[in-house]
């Protein structure tokens, strides 16, 4: 039977038709098709029952002797908020449970605590006439079902088609009253989850920290009226906006200020601009196909939207927003599995502060951006045990690029160390395989040769796997070598102190993070392995995922340390954020001031019309992206940065060339040489020259 694994405090899949058939199991003695766990009291009238079906999926019924009316409705509506972070041990009496359901339901072996309310619905019993329930109830949109009458007897009782047969397995005696693992009602009516983890009245035991916390709780419950997780839904909207907004307002404004260059945002806005004209994506400004240089087939399916507004902001928008959802994943990641969504917007919040992510939408773009939303959601389908639903989100995450198929890999190991052997190595072999065919087979394609790309990144003598595979023990070497070396090790210290550590506390979530953590450590440049760029953008919400798994694993083994640890979180995030991110808040913020010569920088944009091959400043090129030939200055004159080793422009594109802008106190002295003599050549006017900004214009042939 499908069935659900627990990883590291977090959930990470369920069976599938094709892995391995269980052990024989033990008959059922359970003849109906929920079993009842809990009274759960909704407030001084109305209790409920928690019932659980085979795999775990929770049930929230309510029966009542008459039609149900707004404040039945109501009730609902506030339990809908808290059922999907209700852990099964924050009901009473439950410490048994896993095991008698696994002996009712004849399964092999108990379920993992984790695995109950997998998926949640709502079932209302009452007599017809009554105010009709919606089809989702609560912010959540937990699914409600059709139910019938209520049976006779007190309200809150269970439906007879749920109660034990005879000689069947039966449950010991519920009480209504609430206990300290129950849900209650607080002082402003809210409905709050079990120990430790609400604003609810009689809250005297734990820590000083969460006792200090839980009283805040309750002072701002109260006074907003607000139920708590209605207020961490909104403090996480709220902090979404801000970050959302800051970080679009501030790449906006560097491009606008002429802070952003043909490398990279140049290169990805010329070639989705040809893809959405239908056009191959050679990228002049890089001189090779977009896919002969990444795998980068997800700007295919980003294209269509530059019909509606071709503009490099779009893809800086964008790549805001898919850095930005991984907060929401890890909220519900976290309010499920350390049991309150104060806890998933701590992660949250830690999250948006991460220095990686900042500098990742700080740096130009890159689709990589898009992964690292598409590995968030997948970790949320695997926590679900969606599997279709994760295998789709890997599959679109592995056409950001070919390393990414690494990533993937990774994330099946993942699934294997939590027990999903069958589902786990075939998503390990899948991420593997697109590797190496992204990277030996489809992009010499595109390029029309091979590239060795990866190779010269790497510093692999020879190409094709075999050399890659020889190459593995000199890369490990220089990824140690690297990792503890000053700058090494400040690099690591800056990819754990921002989440405090806590993916340590959950090892197995490193499987997915080692490899990107790994490349950039072997990396030949530099820049691989500093904060200052995007190579942490695929790793972050992984990260992040096993904070979440850490703080589980906290909560399960040394529980009063939960509460110190969220609040260390959230201080340490922030710090970071001050510290070391590139955020406007930022002690060192990265801002690109309005200069002298914005104007005639504009101006000189103007002056070139729309389509023609122009050769211009790197910080123009993105403004002039839309167009079949742009270059980089001093190409095509001269190859530089351009296309593979040895490639050399050909003559017809030199003819071609109608524009060049430049700005003199940018370039070296080579290129400097070279403006003097273009200025010079009969066969170039000089349109303008202004605040050392420079546009030279190829004259008509004469006849």
């Amino acid at each position: 039977m499908p069935r659900s694994v627990h990883q590291g405090g977090i959930t990470i899949g369920s069976g599938s038709p094709s892995d391995p058939p269980p052990a024989p199991r033990p008959a059922s003695r359970w003849r109906g098709e929920w079993l009842p766990a809990a009274d759960l009291p909704l407030d001084d009238e109305r209790a409920a029952t928690v019932s659980f079906d085979r795999r775990g999926r929770c049930r929230l019924t309510l029966a009542i002797d008459r039609p149900a009316g707004e404040a039945d409705l109501a009730a609902l509506e506030e339990a809908a908020d808290v059922l999907p972070n209700l852990h099964l041990f924050d009901l009473d009496d439950t410490a048994d449970y896993p095991e008698r359901h696994a002996e009712a339901f004849g399964l092999p072996e108990p379920l993992a605590p984790d695995v109950f309310n997998a998926a949640a619905e709502v079932e209302l019993l009452a007599p017809p006439g009554g105010r009709p329930l919606p089809r989702r109830l609560g912010r959540f949109e937990v699914p409600v079902v059709a139910g019938g009458s209520a049976p006779a007897g007190r309200p809150g009782a269970v439906d007879s088609r749920a109660r034990p047969a005879p000689g069947s397995a039966t449950l010991p005696h519920r009480g209504t009253r609430p206990g300290p693992g129950s849900l209650r009602r607080g002082p402003a009516g809210e409905l709050s989850g079990g120990p430790g983890v609400t604003g609810g009245p009689g809250v005297t035991g734990g820590p000083w920290v969460e006792r200090a916390l839980l009283g805040v709780g309750r002072r701002v419950v109260a006074a907003t009226r607000v139920s708590a997780p209605g207020l961490c839904a909104l403090a996480l909207g709220v902090t979404l906006a801000v970050f959302v907004a800051a970080f679009v307002a501030a790449t906006w404004t560097a491009h606008a200020r002429f802070g952003t260059y043909g490398f990279d945002l140049g290169i990805y806005d010329q070639a989705t601009w040809l893809l959405s004209r239908g056009r191959a994506p050679f990228v002049t400004i890089r001189g090779l196909d977009l896919l002969g240089q990444h795998a980068a087939y997800i700007m295919v399916l980003a294209a269509p939207l530059y019909r509606l507004w071709a503009d490099p902001r779009l893809l800086l928008g964008l790549q805001v927003l898919f850095l930005a959802l991984p907060a929401l994943v890890v909220y519900r990641l976290g309010a499920r599995h350390v049991g309150h969504p104060a806890a998933g917007l701590a992660v949250a919040v830690a999250y948006l502060a991460y220095p990686g992510v900042q500098w990742a939408i700080s740096w130009q773009f890159h689709p990589e951006a898009i992964a690292a939303g598409l590995l968030a959601l997948a970790a949320l389908a695997a926590d679900r045990g969606r599997h279709r639903a994760m295998a789709v989100c890997l599959a679109l995450a592995a056409l950001c690029g070919e390393e990414v198929g690494l990533i993937v890999a990774g994330f099946g190991l993942l699934l294997v160390a939590g027990g999903r052997k069958a589902v786990g190595w075939r998503t390990a072999g899948a991420g593997l395989a697109w590797f190496l065919v992204a990277t030996y087979v489809l992009e010499p394609l595109h390029a029309g040769r091979a590239t060795r790309l990866f190779e010269t990144d790497y510093g692999i003598a020879g190409t094709g796997p075999l050399a890659l595979l020889g190459a593995l023990p000199t890369m490990a070497g220089h990824a140690l070598q690297t990792g503890l070396a000053n700058d090494g090790l400040f690099y690591l210290l800056l990819v754990f102190l921002p989440l405090a550590f806590l993916p340590l506390l959950a090892p197995r979530w490193l499987l997915p993070v080692a490899p990107p953590l790994l490349l950039n450590l072997a990396a030949v440049q530099p820049e691989h392995h500093q904060l200052r760029f995007h190579y942490l953008a695929t790793a972050a919400p992984l990260l992040a995922a096993g904070a979440v798994a850490g703080l589980a694993r906290v909560r399960s083994a040394r529980r009063p340390l939960l509460a110190p640890l969220l609040v260390l979180l959230v201080v340490v995030a922030c710090f970071s954020s001050w510290r070391y991110g590139p955020a406007p808040w930022a002690r060192d913020p990265v801002a690109v001031p309005s200069g002298t010569a914005d104007q005639a920088r504009r101006h000189a944009l103007a002056l070139v019309p729309e389509g023609a091959p122009v050769s211009a400043q790197y910080n123009l090129v993105p403004h002039l992206g839309h167009r079949v030939e742009v270059y980089e200055f001093p190409n095509p004159f001269r190859a530089v940065n351009w296309g593979l080793a040895g490639d050399q422009h050909p003559q017809a594109a030199l003819e071609r060339l109608r524009f060049v802008v430049v700005e003199r106190n940018l370039l070296g002295e080579q290129d400097r040489e070279l403006l003097d003599r273009l200025q010079a050549d009969p066969g170039w006017r000089t349109a303008l020259d202004d605040q050392d900004v420079v546009v030279l214009e190829r004259r008509e042939a004469t006849p």
